[in-house]
Order: structure tokens, then sequence, then C-alpha cells
């Protein structure tokens, strides 16, 4: 039962996926002709004007579009108390044989690269593939120089890549706010001691979905079909990287 619980709590922080930022959609024809045609050209999408923020718009268009996402969207939720966190921490590893250690290896995704290798070949297969499963690398954080920058030692190589799916971390957001902070999707490239290469990703465990019953925790089917198309993407570029082969 508590294996069961903490797996819940690793894959909800998995969709965790991955994945993030739509402009919504979903202006109905009644809604674009009690409008005047000035407020409906700003509320239409317009890729030719690139990316707008919502302050962008004209008071009017900006009530408009407001009222729509209060529809269409979930609203933050209140914060955890810190003392019902503590509650549910307690209980939890009162039941649990997990070391802390268990726990974060429990929630990793992890593949061990090809030993011809190089640290340089995993990265860059990593980002072949994915281009070609249409995933955007959004960020790239080079953590060891940073490290060996602070430090003055010399220090394994580790990077963080980041990707996303824009449209489906948009539509994730508006289920729930909350998921803001798994995205981007992130592969650790490692090092270890050894002199191996890793690639490690937060566990994307979507089966889990289809046991997610309680209230609050439906996904609409679309988006479902989407998260685990995102977590197949995310394992097909981590297994290129491991290769070589995109």
């Amino acid at each position: 039962m508590l294996f069961r619980s903490i797996k819940k709590l690793s894959v909800a922080g998995l969709l965790v996926l991955l994945v993030t930022g739509m402009a919504l959609s979903g202006d109905s024809a009644a809604q674009q002709s009690s409008v005047p045609p000035e407020v409906a050209a700003e509320l239409a999408p317009n890729l030719d004007a690139g990316p707008r923020l919502l302050g962008d718009l004209s008071e009017e268009a900006q009530k408009i579009r407001r009222q729509q996402l209060m529809q269409q969207t979930n609203r933050v939720m209140p914060p955890v108390p810190p003392a019902q966190k503590k509650q549910f921490y307690d209980q939890m590893v009162g039941f649990s044989s997990l070391s802390m250690r268990d726990l974060f290896n429990f929630m990793t995704a992890k593949i061990k690269a090809d030993e011809e290798l190089s640290f340089d070949d995993v990265v860059e297969a990593m980002e072949l593939k994915a281009n070609d499963v249409n995933f955007k690398k959004v960020g790239h954080n080079e953590f060891w120089k940073d490290v060996g920058a602070i430090t003055g030692m010399a220090t394994l190589r580790i990077e963080i890549l980041q990707f996303c799916d824009a449209e489906v971390g948009r539509r994730m957001l508006d289920f729930s706010p909350e998921f803001s902070i798994f995205i981007p999707c992130r592969i650790t490239v490692m090092e270890d001691a050894t002199g191996d290469i890793w690639l490690m990703t937060l566990d994307w465990d979507v089966s889990w979905l289809a046991r997610a019953w309680q209230p609050g925790s439906q996904l609409d089917p679309v988006l479902v079909k989407d998260a685990v198309r995102i977590r197949d993407a995310m394992n097909q570029i981590m297994q290129a990287g491991a290769s070589g082969d995109w």
C-alpha cells in the first residue's frame, strides 16, 4: 500500500512530464460575434504577431479573454500547511523501509550510455533525436562549470538538458497550475566516478493514469494520450543518447 502511494507521488510528480506555453483558442463563434470586430481580431490566433502576453491586448480584449480562461482552466490551489505536510511525511517514513536514496532512485528513470560514447556524443545524439520527435530544446545547464568555478576543484561533468512540448505543457498547466514546477522536461547527463556516463530523468510511469480514480484526478483523454506521447518521446531521446543511434 505504501509502496503504491509513493509511486503515486513520483508519477504525480511526473505528470510528472514532462513537458509547456500554448495560447488557448476556445473562442466560440457566439463570443466573437458579440464583440467589436477590432477586439475579435485581437482575440483571434495570430502567429504572425509573435508571442503575446495578455497585457499586450486592449482592456476590453483582456477582460473577455480572462473570462474565457476562468471557464477553461483551473485555479491555483491553496498551499498545503507545513504541519499537514510534516504529518504526511512522518507517516510515510514511519511505514516505509525505503531510505532517502532508495526513494530518489525509485523516482528516477535511468540508462547507462554505451562505453565507447563520449559525453559530447551522448549530448549530440539526444539533441538530434529531440528534433526527430518534435521536441524543442529550451535549455542546457552546464552545471559542472558552476561547481568548478566555486570549488576550484576538477569535477565530474554533469549537464542538464531541458526539452518541452509547449502546447501540451500549457494544457497541463490549465489542469494543474502547480504542474509548473515540473516543466520543462529535464534529462541529466552525468559522469560518475568510474567514468561511466548516465542519463536520468523523472520517471513518468504514465500507466498510473489509468488508476487515477479520485476526484480531481481525471484528465481529458486527449491530454492523457499526449502525456503518454511525451513520456515515450523522452524515453526515445534518452535511448538515443545512451546508444548514440538517433
